[in-house]
């Protein structure tokens, strides 16, 4: 079939080696005119998604456009190209790498002045540079070098510059900058062996901290030398005698849990989903996290409800030295660095069960005599089942609760339940319509397997699975129902 697209050529007087000439020259001029060393440059709004959904839509693209505004002039006050926007992210690209880099700690610092009084909440972006040779035409940039540079932003986390070695070798003369290395990782469609991870310090503070603590001796500096072996980060930087850091995590009535910081990132919050799982219903989903910058550990507070407190001051981010202490609500965090007695002595957490116990020691599940089951009713229908833990079930009509309850009448966090020991415990969270026991309206009261819970249309039972089965729970149904009719007539 012919191409309309091209003209008709009389191919009886050309061969193959004529053409693969022809191609050969094509790409000299390719590479000569429009191929060139760069260093590119992605940034991402960290939490874009989430704030787009608290924030509504509108707010959100009026953000995007400020965000937008600081990252194109200083991207082209140094030099560079902002050759795209995406939504929340950027891609840029420098013929130099200290352009590079200085335009991304700029970019930071930019970011970090704007959030200075913000009500709302504070745009966090991530940077990632690559350096190499790439394709550049007016208006875009081809090549691996772009790859590359967009999974170390996908590497780093909010307010981070990460760059690959390539970029590093750059720049890592260069007198105003300070450097660290943080990892190797392996880079999607770069092959199995690892690549080394460097992150900018742009911080003031943060600087400030680390050559306080270079020149006290407290930092294993990665040599030049040491950076080209081919070994894993943890050799590279891990002195003899290392004593893993430690957190204590201490709750009113409970021994100390200790977990021992053993990743980049650590998240503390109320989510199963989180390293550190806290059982108290002020600690917000994802509250708080412990993270490993080089040699440094830092805590950052996510945006939490009740903040994290240093000294009795509310925090969003702190360097972490041994012996600091930290509350969240009720819960007492304190960071161990160093090998005392008791740090050395305690047992260690088993961060695969996650979630605190009772006077244990150690990370369970729970550790009681007894278990519980609850079991809510919609009529005569079973909708729900779950396991009773000394972590609170949140009850109510938000997907976020652990017992979601589709119905007007119940509030969006509407009550709790939970064990303390053998006790069961059932507590109102000032809900629109109330929670009832035994048809009496409560705001907090110790509950048993006789009583009967009513949330909305909704009723739950306390089970305890070693006494009886779902024939009894039915007969105890329908007398209840028959009681709450009774009692509504009355």
């Amino acid at each position: 079939m012919e191409d309309k697209d091209f003209p008709k050529i009389k191919t009886e007087n050309i061969d193959i080696d004529t053409l693969l000439r022809e191609k050969e020259k094509i790409d000299k001029l390719i590479k000569s005119q429009f191929t060139r060393e760069i260093t590119v440059m992605f940034t991402d709004l960290s939490g874009s998604t989430q704030m787009s959904e608290e924030l509504g839509d509108l707010t959100m693209r009026a953000i995007l456009k400020k965000h937008h505004d600081i990252i194109r002039p200083l991207v082209e006050s140094h030099n560079g190209v902002l050759v795209k926007t995406m939504g929340d992210g950027t891609m840029s690209y420098f013929y130099s790498a200290a352009d590079a880099v200085a335009s991304a700690i700029q970019i930071q610092r930019g970011i970090q002045h704007y959030n200075l009084g913000k009500e709302e909440p504070p745009l966090l972006i991530r940077c990632g540079l690559n350096t190499g040779l790439g394709i550049v035409e007016k208006t875009d940039v081809y090549g691996d070098v772009v790859n590359v540079a967009q999974r170390y932003e996908a590497l780093a986390t909010a307010r981070e510059i990460l760059m690959s070695s390539e970029t590093y070798e750059m720049v890592s003369d260069l007198p105003d900058l300070t450097i660290v290395f943080l990892k190797e990782t392996n880079i999607k469609g770069k092959g199995d062996k690892p690549k080394k991870v460097f992150k900018v310090l742009w911080d003031e503070e943060d600087i400030e901290r680390y050559e306080a603590r270079k020149k006290a001796g407290d930092i294993d500096i990665l040599a030049d030398d040491e950076a080209e072996e081919d070994q894993g980060p943890s050799e590279a930087k891990t002195a003899v005698g290392f004593f893993a850091p430690r957190l204590m995590i201490e709750q009113k009535g409970r021994s100390a849990v200790f977990f021992e910081i053993d990743k980049d990132e650590m998240v503390i919050g109320r989510s199963s989903k989180t390293d550190i799982q806290l059982p108290e219903v002020y600690i917000s989903r994802r509250h708080a996290r412990i993270i490993k910058e080089g040699e440094m550990f830092y805590i950052e507070d996510l945006e939490s409800n009740v903040g994290t407190l240093f000294k009795g001051q509310r925090i969003r981010r702190q360097e972490l030295k041994h012996g600091d202490e930290f509350t969240l609500g009720s819960v007492r965090l304190v960071f161990l660095s160093e090998r005392t007695a008791e740090a050395h002595a305690a047992p260690l957490a088993d961060s695969s069960l996650k979630v605190m116990g009772a006077d244990t020691g150690a990370t369970m599940s729970i550790d009681r005599k007894k278990s519980f089951l609850i079991k809510v009713y919609e009529g005569k229908t079973m909708v729900a089942k779950h396991e009773l833990r000394d972590i609170p079930l949140m009850i109510g009509r938000v997907n976020e609760c652990d017992v979601r309850l589709g119905n007007p009448a119940v509030s969006r966090q509407h009550a709790r339940i939970y064990t303390v020991g053998e006790t069961v415990i059932v507590e109102d969270l000032k809900s629109n319509n109330g929670t009832y026991v035994n048809g009496t309206a409560i705001n907090k009261v110790d509950v048993g397997i006789d009583d009967e819970i009513r949330v909305g249309p909704f009723t739950i039972f306390i089970i305890d699975p070693s006494m009886q089965d779902d024939e009894e729970k039915n007969s105890k149904l329908g007398l209840a129902e028959k009681m709450l009719s009774f009692l509504h007539k009355k």
